[in-house]
C-alpha cells in the first residue's frame, strides 16, 4: 500500500513529463528592432532564433508567437485578412516601448498582420501540422545536362518524394510523385531555371491548381497547396531540357561517325 501511495504519482509525473516532451507548445520571439517605424528602414522585424526578417513565421498548432518592441514608436499586431481587412483574430493594441503582445495559434492556416499606425510593416504566420524538412532529388534529367549529372530538386515536404520524375519536353513539364501520405497542406519545390524555364501551369492530381512563385539564386520557388489525397504534381513551363540534350547529341553524334566509318570501310575492302 506504501509502495503504491509513492510510486503512483511518481509515475503519472513521468507520464505528463513524457507528454510534455512529445507535444511541447512552443513560443517564437519575432523583434521589431528600433527604427522599423520608418518605411526606408532596412527591414521591420527579426525572428529571435532564426534571424528571418520578413515577418513570416511557420508554426505549429498550440504555438505562440510573441512580438516585443525594441523601438521607440508604438506599434500594433493586428490581424487582417489576405486583402488586408482587419478581421478580428487578434489586436494586441497600442504596444509601447519594451512592451510586447503574445498569441497562441490552435488553428492550421495562414494568419496575416500588420501594425495600423505603419502599414508597411506586415508580416504571416504559418501554422501546420507539420513544417516538414529540407529534402533532395539528385540526378534528374540526368544525361541531358552538360556535365551528364543532372539536376538537384529540393523540396520541403514531411514525406519523399519518389525519385523517379518525369520529364517531357514536348509538353514542356516534369511529373512528381509523393510517396507515402503528406499531412501538409503545401510543398515547397525549387527548380532549376536549367531544368525548366518560367513554371506557370501546376496540377494536382491532375487538375489545375493555383500556387506561389519566386525567383531566387538557387532557381525557381514553388508552393503548391495538397493535402492527405494528393499523389502526383505536374509542373508546366515555357521550356524543359530538350528531348537531346548535348551530352545525348554527343553520344548521337560519335555513334553516327563510327557508323558511317564503318560502313566505308566494308565498302572499300569489296571495291
Amino acid at each position: 500500500m506504501r509502495f503504491s501511495i509513492f510510486v503512483l504519482p511518481l509515475l503519472i509525473s513521468l507520464i505528463a513529463g513524457y507528454g510534455g516532451l512529445v507535444y511541447a507548445e512552443t513560443t517564437f520571439e519575432i523583434v521589431m528592432p528600433s527604427g522599423s517605424s520608418d518605411p526606408d528602414a532596412p527591414f521591420f522585424w527579426k525572428e529571435k532564433t532564426t534571424g528571418e526578417t520578413s515577418g513570416e513565421i511557420t508554426i505549429f498548432p498550440n504555438d505562440s508567437v510573441l512580438w516585443k518592441n525594441a523601438d521607440t514608436a508604438f506599434h500594433t499586431i493586428t490581424s487582417v485578412t489576405q486583402t488586408g481587412e482587419i478581421d478580428g483574430k487578434f489586436d494586441s493594441g497600442f504596444i509601447n516601448a519594451g512592451d510586447s503582445f503574445e498569441f497562441q495559434f490552435t488553428e492550421l492556416g495562414d494568419n496575416y498582420y500588420f501594425c495600423t499606425i505603419h502599414p508597411w510593416m506586415s508580416g504571416i504566420v504559418h501554422v501546420v501540422k507539420n513544417p516538414g524538412s529540407v529534402q533532395s532529388i539528385h540526378n534528374v534529367g540526368s544525361g541531358y545536362s552538360e556535365d551528364g549529372l543532372g539536376f538537384e530538386v529540393k523540396y520541403i515536404l514531411d514525406t519523399n518524394l519518389q525519385k523517379a520524375v518525369f520529364l517531357d519536353p514536348d509538353n514542356k513539364s516534369l511529373t512528381f510523385r509523393i510517396s507515402g501520405t503528406s499531412e501538409n497542406d503545401q510543398i515547397t519545390l525549387v527548380l532549376p531555371t536549367k531544368l525548366i524555364e518560367n513554371p506557370n501551369t501546376v496540377l494536382v492530381n491532375n487538375e489545375i491548381t493555383d500556387f506561389e512563385t519566386e525567383t531566387t539564386s538557387s532557381g525557381t520557388k514553388l508552393v503548391i497547396p495538397i493535402d492527405n489525397t494528393t499523389s502526383e504534381i505536374k509542373i508546366m513551363g515555357s521550356k524543359v531540357i530538350p528531348e537531346f540534350g548535348i551530352l545525348t547529341l554527343s553520344i548521337l553524334s560519335i555513334g553516327i561517325v563510327s557508323t558511317l566509318f564503318l560502313t566505308r570501310s566494308k565498302l572499300s575492302v569489296f571495291s
